[in-house]
C-alpha cells in the first residue's frame, strides 16, 4: 500500500512543551484557529489512509480486514523423542487485534512458535521414571518392583500377577469405555471418531493396537473429535510379562469455552488400583477466584448438588484411599486442579465402586460443564485476548507428557518410535495443523 505523504514541519503539531503561553485574546484565537487547520489537515490524511488500507485489503480477498499474517510452515506436534528440535522459531508472538472473536491458523500456529511450545523426553529429570507408582512398582525399570527379582522368579511372579490382574484391569476399562466414552458420545452427538498419528492421512479412522515386539504387552488408542470437544483419547496397555495395566480417557476442551479439560487415569499394579481423575482448570486460579469457585466450589446438579470440592473431602477422609505424593517436581507443578484425585486403593468390589462412581461424577460434571451457554466460563471468550491465552494455556497443557516421567518408562515398553506416535495422538488431531 502506499506511504501517506510525510508532514512537513510547518504540518506537524508540536508537543505540549513547545508550545507558547498567550498572555493576549488575540494570540490565543489565532493559535486556536492555527490548531483547527491542522486537525482538518490530519483528518482528511487519516481518511486517505483508510482509504487506501480497505482498498488493499479488498484486493486482497479480506474486506475490512488490515491485520493479515502470512502463513508459517507447519510445526509438528511433537520433537523427536531423542533429538531437540531445529525447525522451531524463536521470534515472539505477533500482537493481536480485538476485533476477531477466533484467531486465524496463521495466528494460533505465530503464538505458539517459540522454543516454549516444543517439547521432547529429553527434559525429563534423569532417573524420575523410577519414582512413579508404575515405574516403582510395575518391573518396568530393573532394580524395582518385580524387576529386581531374577529372571526366573520375574517370569512366575508376573504369571502369577498376570492372572490376578487381568481381570481387574478389564473390569476397569468398561467405566472407561462403556461407563465414560458412552457416556460422553450420548451427551456430545456431533463426537466422531478420527484417525490416529499412527494412521495415514485420509486413511478411515479406527483404533490403533500396538504391541511389543514379543507380543507380551500391547494396547489400544482411540481418538474422537466434535462439538465442544477438540479431542478426547482413550488408551490402553497391559502387560503379561510383568502382570500390570494402564489405562485413560483425556478430553480436551476447544476454545469455544472456559471449561476445564478431562481426565480420567486408572492402573492396575499387584492387587492396588492407582487413580488420577481430575478436571484440569484453564484459568490461573491465584487471579481468578470466580473461576476457582465456580467449577470447584459450586454444588453441581450432576453431582446431586454437591461441589467437587466435597468429593475431595470425601477421598481425603476415607482410609481406603492412599493419597499419592509424586517425588517429582514437574509432575506436581501440573496437579493445579484443587480438587484433582491422585490415589491408591486396594482392589475389592466396594473400592472398585467408589471408583466407579467419582470417575462418573467428574465427567457428567465436565459434560455439564461444556453445554453452558453464559457465565464465568464464557467469559471473554469471543475475544483474542481470551482466544490467545487459552490456545497457550492448552497447548503447554497437553504437552504435559513431553515431560511426565512416565513417558520414559512407555519407552521402555514399547520403543521410541511407538511412544512418539502415541504421545502425539494423545495430544491432538494429526490433521490439525496445530499439532
Amino acid at each position: 500500500l502506499p506511504a501517506p505523504a510525510t508532514k512537513t514541519k510547518s504540518q506537524s503539531r508540536p508537543c505540549f512543551s513547545e508550545n507558547p503561553k498567550f498572555h493576549s485574546s488575540a494570540s490565543a484565537g489565532k493559535h486556536k484557529m492555527k490548531e483547527e487547520r491542522e486537525r482538518g489537515v490530519m483528518a482528511r490524511s487519516l481518511a486517505m489512509v483508510a482509504v487506501h488500507i480497505h482498498l488493499g485489503a479488498f484486493l486482497l480477498g479480506t474486506p475490512g480486514s488490515f491485520a493479515l499474517v502470512p502463513p508459517r510452515p507447519r510445526l509438528l506436534s511433537m520433537a523427536s523423542l531423542l533429538t531437540a528440535p531445529s525447525h522451531v522459531s524463536s521470534h515472539g508472538p505477533a500482537p493481536l487485534t480485538s476485533q476477531s472473536t477466533s484467531l486465524s491458523e496463521a495466528e494460533a500456529l505465530d503464538l505458539i512458535s517459540d522454543d516454549a511450545y516444543a517439547m521432547d523426553i529429553s527434559s525429563i529429570t534423569e532417573g524420575s521414571e523410577k519414582e512413579t507408582y508404575i515405574g516403582q512398582g510395575s518391573g518396568v525399570n530393573e532394580g524395582t518392583g518385580i524387576g529386581a527379582l531374577s529372571g526366573f522368579v520375574q517370569n512366575i511372579v508376573g504369571k502369577i500377577l498376570t492372572r490376578k490382574n487381568r481381570p481387574v484391569y478389564d473390569k476397569l476399562w468398561t467405566i472407561i469405555e462403556d461407563d465414560l466414552l458412552a457416556m460422553v458420545k450420548e451427551s456430545v452427538p456431533e463426537l466422531s471418531p478420527r484417525r490416529t498419528w499412527f494412521s495415514e492421512p485420509g486413511s478411515t479412522p479406527e483404533p490403533y493396537t500396538f504391541a511389543t515386539a514379543d507380543g507380551k504387552c500391547d494396547g489400544t488408542v482411540s481418538c474422537y473429535k466434535g462439538g465442544r470437544i477438540d479431542w478426547i483419547t482413550t488408551c490402553k496397555f497391559f502387560s503379561n510379562k510383568l502382570g500390570f495395566g494402564n489405562m485413560r480417557i483425556d478430553g480436551w476442551t476447544n476454545r469455544d469455552t472456559r471449561a476445564p479439560h478431562m481426565a480420567v487415569h486408572l492402573c492396575i499394579v499387584f492387587n492396588v488400583i492407582f487413580i488420577y481423575i481430575s478436571l484440569v482448570p484453564r484459568a490461573n486460579l491465584l487471579f481468578d477466584d470466580e473461576y476457582n469457585d465456580y467449577v470447584y466450589g459450586t454444588p453441581k446438579e450432576a453431582l446431586n448438588g454437591k461441589q467437587l470440592n466435597d468429593l475431595h473431602i470425601q477421598c481425603v477422609e476415607d482410609k481406603a484411599f492412599k493419597q499419592y505424593v509424586s517425588k517429582s517436581h514437574v509432575v506436581n507443578a501440573f496437579m493445579v486442579a484443587p480438587t484433582t484425585l491422585l490415589y491408591t486403593i486396594p482392589y475389592n468390589k466396594k473400592n472398585f465402586n467408589k471408583v466407579r462412581d467419582l470417575s462418573i461424577g467428574y465427567v457428567r460434571t465436565w459434560l455439564d460443564m461444556l453445554a453452558e451457554e453464559d457465565g464465568p466460563l464464557m467469559k471473554g471468550v469471543d475475544s483474542k485476548e481470551t482466544q490467545a491465552e487459552l490456545l497457550r494455556l492448552d497447548v503447554r497443557t497437553r504437552q504435559f507428557c513431553g515431560r511426565d516421567p512416565d513417558t520414559k518408562n512407555v519407552v521402555g515398553i514399547f520403543g521410541p518410535e511407538v511412544t512418539d506416535k502415541l504421545v502425539r495422538t494423545l495430544w491432538g488431531d494429526p490433521d490439525d495443523n496445530v499439532w
